[in-house]
């Protein structure tokens, strides 16, 4: 009763938070309120993503600058996977958990992140096609610690943040910087996978 409660609590707060949304954004194109309020406003987008968070990215690295822009995503995108991880693993772990070990190969799979946490998130954290909601999601169904999950995760977010707070800062500066910034991301994408192969080789060797 209690996880249906709140099943059905957060999809009315999605609902309200959707239809605001325009209003939202709009006052966020206007700059003119506090950077506290900015702040909470980013966490909504996290928490209720009826907006792609990277289009949020680079809004707050248009109006408040690279740094600034990615320092504001960065703390809402971490403070925000923190409370959802918290609501999950309240609310869901259990039936979630009983969901996954339906699939074997699932299951497999989450005794592999379980036993090398930290590395699986700051990765899954910075591959851009990967929805971070999921990540959110099903490390909260899995036997991770909330301190490892937390420092993983905004370890993870810094790369993506600064890049897209930039794509947003100099997307009207012409189109050589926005290339540039777009080919320094793909070469961090190609360090970070061939990094990854590396790290998964060296634990395969060891198994």
């Amino acid at each position: 009763m209690k996880s249906i409660l709140a099943g059905i609590g957060y999809a009315a707060a999605i609902l309200i938070f959707y239809m605001y949304r325009n209003e939202i954004v709009s006052w966020l194109q206007n700059g003119e309120a506090p950077l506290a309020l900015i702040f909470l406003i980013a966490v909504g987008f996290i928490l209720f993503p009826v907006i792609p968070f990277k289009i949020i990215i680079g809004m707050l690295g248009y109006f408040y600058g690279s740094l600034l822009g990615a320092l504001i995503s960065w703390l809402a995108a971490s403070v925000g996977s923190v409370i959802i991880y918290l609501l999950v693993q309240i609310f869901f772990q259990k039936q979630g958990r009983a969901y996954l070990a339906k699939f074997n190969k699932l299951e497999r799979l989450t005794q592999t992140i379980e036993h090398h946490p930290f590395w699986t998130i700051v990765f899954a954290r910075m591959i851009p096609v990967l929805p971070q909601a999921l990540v959110n999601v099903y490390s909260a169904l899995l036997s991770i610690r909330l301190l490892t999950y937390a420092v993983a995760s905004a370890v993870g977010k810094i790369p993506a943040m600064l890049v897209y707070a930039y794509i947003g800062e100099h997307l009207f500066s012409g189109v050589y910087k926005l290339l540039m910034a777009i080919g320094i991301y793909a070469l961090f994408l190609l360090v970070t996978y061939l990094i990854y192969r590396r790290w998964v080789h060296n634990k395969r060797r060891k198994a």
